[in-house]
């Protein structure tokens, strides 16, 4: 397969990974009554420790060090690598949870999806990568539909907002770091030092710092099972797997359709009413995305 036909694969399953996420809303706000949000993390992240270490020995003799051809790198870079992806990750985590305590629903999705934008300044500024025409369209067109979608009143900033854009800043870190880091280190070891590093720093915010407990019961392990295993485990292996074959911002720029996947199922799930703006923000935000796959298109056609 042609370098443009692995990337263009590659983000046909990073649009996978934005449903995947986008699922998880609907699980996550069904235990939201039953378990305090940073315990429901910790939890999340722990049970896909455990689940990818007893992997890892499949993965090793299915040669995952380097099976997507990203080049490899000792233990210890992709440790240090890691860990410093996990605790991004785990910030981003635990600064949004903290921003919905006081700013609305809209508002943090909105903010934190500001992340997609975000990403090519950051590209931009550690490396002097700057986006192309099909890419810097593409940002306009999420841009506009996330607004549409989202309908943030942003007249007054609250703390909780503060607290998101703390989140959007730290996940397009991540996402620019993480392209970084699967070009020199295995990316299953990036995988699991990421998780393990999520786990044991929520884990420690949960216990040293949140208040609330768990009450066990069906919803909350359905929720636990479905999070853990797709919204994780699953997703965070093909973002892994796949995101090194494209760039960052066409990463964030797919990942932008992540709240249309949760509007839709929250309301096939929960019930929820479709968001006033859903349609026409949906329509933008998938206009953005094709605006990429046509830009993959012309670069397989072009001689």
């Amino acid at each position: 397969m042609s370098d443009l036909g692995r990337a263009r694969r590659a983000e046909l399953a990073l649009l996978v990974v934005s449903l995947l996420w986008g699922l998880s809303f609907s699980a996550i706000k069904a235990a939201t009554p039953f378990v305090a949000p940073v315990l429901f993390v910790a939890l999340r992240f722990t049970a896909a420790s455990v689940l990818l270490l007893a992997l890892r020995p499949l993965f090793a003799r299915a040669g995952a060090g380097d099976a997507a051809g990203e080049g490899t790198a000792g233990d210890g870079s992709a440790r240090r690598r890691g860990i410093v992806l996990g605790l991004l990750l785990a910030i981003g985590y635990t600064t949004q949870t903290i921003g919905l305590h006081t700013t609305t629903a809209a508002n943090s999705a909105f903010i934190s999806a500001l992340s997609v934008v975000l990403v090519p300044l950051v590209v931009a500024a550690r490396w002097r990568r700057f986006p192309d025409r099909p890419t810097l369209l593409g940002l306009a067109l999420a841009t506009a539909g996330l607004v549409l979608l989202t309908r943030p009143g942003l007249g007054r900033l609250v703390p909780g907002d503060l607290w998101t854009l703390v989140c959007a800043v730290t996940y397009a870190m991540y996402l620019a770091w993480l392209s970084e880091a699967l070009a020199v280190a295995p990316w299953f070891a990036l995988l699991i030092w990421q998780v393990v590093t999520v786990a044991v720093t929520t884990l420690a915010w949960a216990l040293l710092v949140e208040r609330g407990g768990l009450t066990p019961n069906r919803v909350v392990w359905l929720s636990l099972g479905a999070t853990t295993l797709l919204s994780t485990v699953l997703a965070l292996y093909l973002q892994n797997r796949y995101q090194g074959r494209t760039t960052a911002t066409r990463a964030g720029l797919l990942f932008a359709s992540e709240p249309v996947f949760a509007a839709a199922f929250a309301a096939l799930l929960l019930g929820e009413a479709i968001p006033a703006g859903w349609s026409a923000g949906a329509a933008l935000i998938i206009a953005a995305v094709l605006v990429i796959e046509l830009s993959r298109r012309r670069e397989e056609a072009a001689p």
